[in-house]
């Protein structure tokens, strides 16, 4: 049963491909075998493990209002569009290169809800209701490499790309949608970033840094750059004691399922977004959340999670639809 759990605590949070903010979704690859789900762990698999899951996201925003966003046009604002939901299905793959290597691939079908753009139209500012636009996302491949395990301390590098597989055509009106509204970007986008973990008996420390360059895309788009920083803290609620090293599927354990319950502080700072050159107002912020979780981990090698996240701290640019809360669960099992 330790496997699984080793094998989702990398998985977890090398799913900071896009950001967390009111146009985006986050991306989650799995539960976090210690128990963080959006916070990195340090852990490797073990070389020739395989996991295989599917998980759900929705990010509720606050709505903004079209009295709202018409003011702001009439006050000069531009950019302005609101979106009330995102949701993400997304599929995930993490493979054991050696016991220190793991590669994870992620790939996205994202779905944005009643947007509405502010727009002018003969010289009118009116508010446009929009299609929900979705479609496939793009497909990120991270590596995580362990550079230091000693006395239940690890360090781990992390570096990685985001294809511009997704969807980026969507129409409306015979007008493309805006480049950040797409369910894909366009562009080539780069990972670099580090992890850290410290285990005890039923408690673990986790914290990651993680910085995603983001390259010009779709219609000379350039979205901004993203850093993530994360602590997580789990406990074991429920199950036997584990040592929080890697194991194969065939060792012997005595109980057949535990129980983990976390919380984490999950921040996210991105810069303004770019079109055609020109920094984009309202755009850009810096979210902090609380997250709390819970998984069950099963001894043929299954694990479920459970998590919701409030913010406690939000400062948008301009005027932007504000978070309410996300919601997460997924569903997994390594080989």
């Amino acid at each position: 049963m330790t496997t699984q759990k080793q094998h989702l605590s990398l998985l977890a949070t090398l799913m900071f491909s896009t950001p967390l903010w009111a146009c985006n979704a986050s991306h989650v690859l799995g539960a976090g075998g210690s128990g963080a789900v959006y916070t990195m762990s340090a852990n490797t698999m073990e070389k020739g493990g395989l996991y295989v899951g599917f998980n759900a996201e929705r990010v509720r925003n606050n709505s903004l209002k079209d009295t709202t966003i018409l003011t702001a046009l009439k006050n000069g604002s531009e950019h302005l569009h609101n979106v009330d939901a995102i949701h993400s299905y997304a599929l995930s793959l993490s493979y054991g290169i050696s016991d220190d290597l793991t590669l994870n691939m992620q790939l996205p079908y994202l779905s944005r809800t009643n947007i509405r753009a502010g727009e002018f139209e003969d010289g009118i500012v009116e508010v446009h209701p929009h299609s929900d636009a979705e479609g496939m996302g793009d497909l990120s491949a991270i590596l995580a490499y362990k550079i230091y395990d000693k006395e239940q301390t690890k360090i781990a590098l992390i570096t990685g790309i985001k294809a511009p597989t997704g969807k980026t055509n969507i129409q409306e009106e015979g007008e493309a949608l805006e480049a950040d509204l797409q369910p894909g970007t366009g562009s080539w986008d780069l990972f670099a970033g580090v992890a850290f973990s410290k285990d005890f008996e039923t408690l673990s420390l986790h914290s990651n840094l993680l910085y995603k360059y983001n390259s010009k895309g779709v219609e000379e788009s350039q979205l901004g750059d993203v850093f993530n920083y994360n602590f997580a803290l789990a406990y074991k609620l429920i199950g036997e004691e584990h040592d929080h090293t890697l194991h194969t599927q065939n060792e012997h354990h005595t109980s057949n399922y535990s129980v983990d319950i976390f919380v984490e502080l999950n921040g996210e700072w991105v810069d303004n977004d770019r079109f055609n050159g020109v920094v984009a107002e309202n755009t850009g912020h810096n979210v902090l959340f609380v997250t709390t979780g819970i998984q069950v981990l099963t001894e043929n090698n299954y694990a479920l999670f459970f998590t919701l996240s409030t913010p406690i701290y939000q400062n948008f640019n301009g005027l932007q639809n504000e978070i309410s809360y996300k919601s997460s669960i997924g569903i997994g099992k390594s080989f």
